[in-house]
């Protein structure tokens, strides 16, 4: 049964669930948009995917793309061919359609819900297995005056999370005053972490974190854009802190440059920009061998994306720090059932088949988005 199952039918759902109010570097927003892919299987079996699509300002991919690039040039190449044959059906994608990395992730998840659907195994056993069953997390403050960030801090730690990412800007000066009031106020105990989205310079970041030495943060997050690697090399070499790459990462390949040029210590992977599960694997095996550690970045997922990253957590061989999942502390709603639960800061991994959990088709329909294409 398993060597004749087929690919029968390809849907996209296009929806957006409502957040609390967030500002980065990039963008401000107030919902999650993405697109619900679903692959139903010959034997009926269905699995869920999704692709991030709340950010074109930094991934170039909208809900109208990416439901075109699905709908009239991927689905109908890889129907009919097996779905438990994840690697070969998404060459096929990678073929067809470059650099559509939020595209690719839909397919990506859908596919491994799927086989653990399958199989009656969880996602994460189709990843080498699981090395913890709950998942530490991480939360970002988005940008706002430096009071307001304190204001926001406090509002997280109540819920019992005990690590904060600040969003920094494109004015290091006024970053310094937001990380110095939000250590202020959530005391010495609180894991800081500071991200300026790319918006630094070298020059810029290295004065900022000689002046934060006292706030002891966690690390630096990518304060240079992507493709400035000599900034990156240079920044980590002067500050006294770990430095992470994010947006200079989206393949395997670019691990290998960061470690060469010793330009960054830990990696920010995310499933959005990896194209799903099976790259984000590569990118960590290629870390590992090289010395870096890993951790889970968050896109402020809605949907079966937010479980799709519990399942690589789990999965990751080294994890050392608190996981990002912004999207607890900001969405309002969700299409999961049951409901994602934060317990004591941690979120159990989910142990049913495939991602382990059902789309609530009535809460789908609630926070659909009609679009004239």
């Amino acid at each position: 049964m398993r060597d004749t199952l087929k690919i029968m039918k390809v849907d996209v759902v296009p929806y957006g669930i409502p957040i609390k109010g967030f500002v980065d570097a990039y963008t401000s927003f107030s919902t999650s948009n993405a697109v619900l892919v679903r692959i139903t299987a010959s034997d009926g079996t269905v699995g869920y995917g999704e692709a991030c699509a709340w950010e074109p300002e930094f991934y170039g991919e909208t809900l109208e793309s990416i439901m075109a690039a699905i709908g009239r040039y991927i689905a109908p190449k890889i129907i009919g061919l097996n779905p438990l044959d994840i690697g070969h059906v998404l060459s096929v994608v990678d073929a067809l359609l470059a650099r559509v990395t939020c595209v690719k992730e839909g397919i990506d998840l859908a596919l491994h819900d799927l086989a653990g659907r399958v199989l009656d195994v969880p996602v994460y056993a189709l990843l080498h297995g699981s090395f913890r069953d709950k998942i530490p997390i991480a939360s970002e403050i988005g940008i706002d005056t430096p009071e307001g960030m304190a204001r926001k801090a406090l509002d997280i730690l109540r819920m019992g999370i005990r690590t904060l990412k600040i969003k920094g800007s494109a004015d290091s000066e006024e970053d310094v005053k937001r990380v110095r009031a939000v250590r202020e106020a959530v005391g010495a105990d609180v894991a800081l972490r500071l991200d300026p989205n790319a918006h630094w310079t070298a020059i810029g970041a290295i004065r900022a974190m000689r002046e934060l030495e006292d706030c002891r943060l966690e690390y630096l997050e990518q304060p240079v854009p992507g493709l400035d690697l000599n900034g990156m090399e240079r920044v980590r070499k002067s500050i006294g802190i770990p430095l992470m790459a994010d947006e200079s990462i989206w393949t395997p390949e670019d691990v290998v440059e960061l470690a060469r040029r010793g330009a960054a210590d830990i990696i920010n992977i995310k499933i959005s920009k990896t194209c799903g599960l099976m790259m984000a694997k590569k990118v960590e095996a290629v870390a590992d061998a090289l010395g870096l550690q890993c951790v889970v970045g968050t896109e402020i997922e809605p949907g079966f994306s937010l479980a799709a990253k519990l399942h690589l957590a789990a999965s990751l061989r080294k994890l050392t720090v608190a996981c990002e999942f912004t999207e607890m502390s900001l969405l309002t709603d969700g299409i999961l059932r049951p409901k994602v639960q934060l317990e004591d800061g941690c979120l159990r991994v989910p142990q049913g088949a495939g991602l382990g959990f059902a789309l609530d088709e009535g809460a789908l329909e609630k926070y659909r988005i009609a679009l004239y294409m």
